[in-house]
């Protein structure tokens, strides 16, 4: 039975990659982490057949979390794979210098991930499969790497595909901040870390380029409002647009406040649209409580 450990901050991706990594054989065994240092400490008592790592993560990027897995003992032979956005040949030696045996771009081709990984579980195994030529005792890895950094510079359609995708993504936000431009309005992540903002938002929240990536309810915020975490959750969890009246502390104004989660097709949601739409009578905006005098 082969043991898959999965490793990705995000909660969609990790489904995902569960719910694959699980179809590869029968009886595989696979635990999936949002935190690498849990990972890891999982690992040093479990070692697995098959690593697969996010590469953008909060507390530790993939690059450095493939370094510390190949200083576990057992693992220095294990296959590793990331799973990436990210094409830049630059940004993929450093992966490959740790240690990293292949890529798979996202967004996921599940055809393409179930080859790969197939194939590195039956090298894990000494498992000769039909598409995969014998290698050497020794130099599997090597061999591996060298495949890898020969496909990543042929990697020309893969990351048209992906350049195609990052502009659905980009047009579908564009669109929404058109649409609320006019009005306070903040993008979340999936894990309420802030995304982007719109200039409207500092009347509310005292918001900053530093704030990006930084949990929203950490900011300083000038309504009387702690529970839009709670509705945050609501509305991730049904997928449905929730809404909630809250008041500003400085001025008694009254804002609805509404939050539209953010969904790329038929995905489950990754974040939401949070609006501030002012609905006191006769005002139409009061000062900024973090404007410096």
């Amino acid at each position: 039975m082969s043991s898959v450990v999965i490793v990705d901050d995000q909660g969609v991706n990790r489904r995902v990659l569960t719910t694959l990594a699980a179809s590869l054989e029968p009886d595989v065994k696979v635990q999936a982490f949002g935190d690498p240092l849990k990972a890891l400490s999982y690992i040093r008592q479990h070692t697995p057949d098959l690593l697969i790592t996010d590469y953008q993560m909060p507390t530790m990027n993939g690059a450095e979390l493939i370094r510390r897995f190949r200083d576990v003992p057992d693992c220095r032979d294990v296959p590793a794979v990331v799973v990436t956005a990210y094409e830049d040949i630059a940004f993929r030696a450093t992966a490959l210098d740790a240690g990293a045996n292949e890529f798979i771009l996202s967004p996921l081709d599940h055809t393409e991930f179930r080859r790969q990984s197939r194939r590195l579980l039956a090298q894990r195994h000494s498992i000769a499969l039909d598409t995969v030529p014998p290698i050497g005792h020794g130099t599997t890895l090597a061999m591996d790497q060298i495949d890898m950094f020969n496909r990543l510079l042929e990697s020309v359609s893969a990351s048209l595909i992906l350049k195609i995708g990052e502009l659905k993504r980009l047009d579908a936000e564009l669109q929404n901040l058109l649409e609320v431009n006019a009005m306070p309005a903040v993008f979340v992540g999936e894990t309420f870390r802030v995304r982007h903002f719109t200039p409207q938002i500092l009347k509310i929240y005292a918001l900053s380029d530093r704030a990006v990536g930084q949990p929203l309810d950490s900011v300083p915020c000038a309504l009387d409002y702690d529970s839009l975490p709670a509705l945050f959750r609501k509305a991730m969890e049904s997928g449905e647009c929730c809404e909630q009246f809250v008041v500003n502390r400085g001025d008694a104004e009254r804002y609805m406040v509404r939050v539209v989660p953010n969904r790329y097709v038929d995905a489950a949601p990754v974040g939401a649209l949070i609006m501030f739409i002012n609905v006191s009578p006769g005002i139409g905006g009061g000062a900024n409580p973090f404007a410096v005098h």
